[in-house]
C-alpha cells in the first residue's frame, strides 16, 4: 500500500497548493516519495469487444512500486523533490562485454526528470549514475523558484537498459503546479493526465524462474525489432488501461495533459464522433513539452512522438453522445517506424448529463505565462550540429550522432554557460529520429511561423531543422540523444558539458 499513501501525500501537496491564493502564498517544501524498482505481475487487456475486455494477459514487468505506470509526482516552483530510488530487482548473471552500445544491464537503473530545468550533477537529474540491484539512492532535485509550471515526466535512463525499462512501464507523470493553472477558466476545467505507453511484452522463458514462461519485456529484439509492435497486436495503454472510458458533461471544458511515455509508436491524436467517425471534434493546444505557448491553437489533430507532452483543452458538444479518442492512420514518412499505420482507438469519451456552458481562457491571460522570450538573430553566439545516422550494413546495426557512436570515455562536447546557440539537427535517409536534449529546452519555429519551446522533436528522414537554445544557470554533464530509446541504447547519444565561462573549453568540438 506504500504507493497509495505516497501518491496521496504527493497529490495532497498539489491540491493544497492549487487551492491557495497564488504561488506566493505557498511555502517551498519537500516533496518526498519512494520508488521501489521491482518485478510485478499486472494484467493488460488483450481483446476488447464493445468496450468490454474479453481476454486478459498477465504480464511480469519491471515496475515502479508494482504498477504498470509510476505514481504521479506533483510539486511547485521552489520545491525540492526527494525521491528514494530502491532497486529491488534481482542481480543479473555477469556478461562479458566491451561494447557499451550493446543493450545490457537491464536490472541496473537510475532516474531522469524529463524536461525539468534542474542541475544534472550529483544527486540531482544525473543520468550518469548506475544504481545496482540491492542498492538505494536518494535523489534531491531542487526545482528553481522561477521554473515554468507544466507537464513533465520521469523515467529510467541507464544507458543500455533505457528502452527495456521504459517499455516495461518505468515512467510516470511529473506535474509542476502554478502559472496557467491559476487562470480561472483553466482552474475551473477538470484535469485528466494521460500517460500513453506501448508495452511490447512477449511470451519468453523467465530468466528468474527456470522452466517457466511469462509475458515479459526481456528480449531486446523480440520487443524492439522493426515491425514487431504492429505485428504483436498489442494496444497502446493510457495510465495502464486499454481503451479507458472518460466522462464529460455537455458543454464541459476539460484540460488533458498528454504524455507520450512509449518507445516506438507515433500518435496522431484526434477526437471523432463514434457514430460519424469522419466528424472531428476540434481541441485547443495550450502547451508543448510542458511549456505554455501563450496561444489557444484550435486544431483537429495533435501529433505526438515518444517523449512529447501536449496540454490541450477539450470542449464537449451540446448534446449527450460518445466520442472516440483515436490515433489516426499515418503515412510511412510521418511515422517513426517508417511504416504506414492504421487508425486505432485509444479511449472512449462518454458525454452525458445536463448541459453546462464553460468558457475557454482568454489568449491575453495565457500570453502572460509564456516562460521564455524568443531568441533573436543578434543573440546567437555560436552553432552546434547533431546529425543522426544509421549504418544498416554493420551487424549489429550501428547508430551515430555526427558519425560517432556513444562513448562514455570520450571527452564531452563542451558548451559555455550563458551562450545562445543554434543547433542544426538532421536525420539521414535511413529514417527519422527524435532529438532530445536534457536541462535546457530549445526554440523551434513551425512551418507557419509560430514559436514553439520544446525539449523533444521528431526530425524526419532527410530533414534538417534549426533550433535555438540558451544555456542557463546549470553547469555539468548531461546528454543529448534520440528518444527512440532502443536507438539511444545502441549508441545514438552524446555527452554534453556546460562549463562556466572562466573554464577551459578544451575538448569542445563544433
Amino acid at each position: 500500500m506504500l504507493l497509495w499513501s505516497v501518491r496521496a501525500s504527493v497529490l495532497c501537496v498539489g491540491l493544497l497548493a492549487a487551492s491557495g491564493a497564488g504561488a506566493a502564498s505557498v511555502p517551498n517544501q519537500d516533496v518526498s516519495l519512494e520508488l521501489a524498482v521491482k518485478y510485478a505481475s499486472n494484467r493488460i487487456c488483450r481483446t476488447l469487444e464493445q468496450g468490454r475486455c474479453t481476454e486478459v494477459d498477465t504480464v511480469k514487468l519491471r515496475s515502479y512500486n508494482g504498477q504498470l505506470v509510476g505514481p504521479t509526482i506533483e510539486a511547485r516552483p521552489g520545491d525540492t523533490l526527494r525521491i528514494l530510488l530502491d532497486n529491488q530487482l534481482p542481480p543479473e548473471p555477469p556478461r562479458g562485454m566491451s561494447d557499451p552500445n550493446v543493450p545490457h544491464g537491464f536490472n541496473v537503473t537510475n532516474l531522469h526528470t524529463h524536461g525539468l530545468h534542474v542541475s544534472p550533477e550529483g544527486n540531482a537529474d544525473n543520468v550518469m549514475l548506475a544504481i545496482e540491484p540491492g542498492q538505494k539512492f536518494e535523489y534531491e532535485i531542487k526545482i528553481p523558484s522561477d521554473h515554468p509550471a507544466g507537464t513533465f515526466w520521469y523515467h529510467a535512463h541507464k544507458h543500455g537498459a533505457v528502452a527495456i525499462q521504459v517499455a516495461s512501464g518505468m515512467a510516470g507523470a511529473l506535474i509542476i503546479r502554478g502559472g496557467v493553472d491559476e487562470i480561472p477558466a483553466i482552474r475551473a476545467a477538470r484535469e485528466k493526465i494521460f500517460v500513453f505507453q506501448q508495452i511490447p511484452y512477449a511470451m519468453v522463458n523467465d530468466p528468474y524462474v527456470p522452466g517457466t514462461q511469462a509475458n515479459m519485456v526481456e528480449d531486446f529484439d523480440a520487443s524492439f525489432a522493426e515491425g514487431r509492435w504492429s505485428a504483436s497486436g498489442r494496444r497502446t495503454t493510457i495510465n495502464g488501461v486499454v481503451e479507458p472510458v472518460i466522462k464529460m458533461r455537455p458543454g464541459e471544458v476539460q484540460r488533458w495533459r498528454l504524455i507520450h511515455a512509449g518507445v516506438r509508436e507515433s500518435l496522431r491524436i484526434k477526437l471523432v464522433r463514434e457514430k460519424e467517425p469522419q466528424s472531428v471534434i476540434e481541441h485547443y493546444q495550450i502547451a508543448h513539452d510542458g511549456l505554455t505557448s501563450g496561444r489557444l491553437d484550435q486544431v483537429t489533430e495533435t501529433e505526438m512522438h515518444p517523449g512529447y507532452r501536449e496540454d490541450v483543452l477539450v470542449r464537449a458538444g451540446s448534446r449527450p453522445e460518445v466520442y472516440l479518442l483515436i490515433d489516426e492512420a499515418s503515412a510511412a514518412e510521418d511515422s517513426i517506424t517508417g511504416q504506414a499505420e492504421p487508425r486505432k482507438v485509444l479511449a472512449r469519451i462518454e458525454v452525458e448529463g445536463s448541459y453546462s456552458s464553460m468558457p475557454l481562457p482568454e489568449v491575453s491571460a495565457l500570453a502572460q505565462h509564456v516562460p521564455f522570450k524568443p531568441i533573436l538573430n543578434e543573440e546567437i553566439t555560436g552553432t552546434q550540429e547533431a546529425r543522426f545516422s544509421v549504418d544498416v550494413q554493420s551487424r549489429p546495426i550501428k547508430f551515430f550522432i555526427n558519425g560517432k557512436a556513444f562513448n562514455p570515455d570520450a571527452p564531452p562536447r563542451k558548451l559555455r554557460l550563458e551562450a545562445v546557440e543554434e543547433w542544426i539537427v538532421s536525420a539521414a535517409q535511413a529514417g527519422g529520429h527524435i532529438f532530445h536534449v536534457h536541462v535546457n529546452p530549445f526554440q523551434a519555429i513551425t512551418a507557419d511561423g509560430k514559436v514553439l519551446w520544446r525539449d523533444t522533436l521528431f526530425v524526419k528522414a532527410n530533414e534538417t531543422v534549426r533550433l535555438r537554445s540558451r544555456y542557463r544557470r546549470y553547469i555539468g554533464r548531461f546528454v543529448t540523444h534520440c528518444h527512440i530509446l532502443d536507438h539511444e541504447d545502441m549508441g545514438m547519444m552524446e555527452i554534453l558539458e556546460i562549463v562556466h565561462p572562466g573554464s577551459s573549453m578544451h575538448g569542445s568540438h563544433h
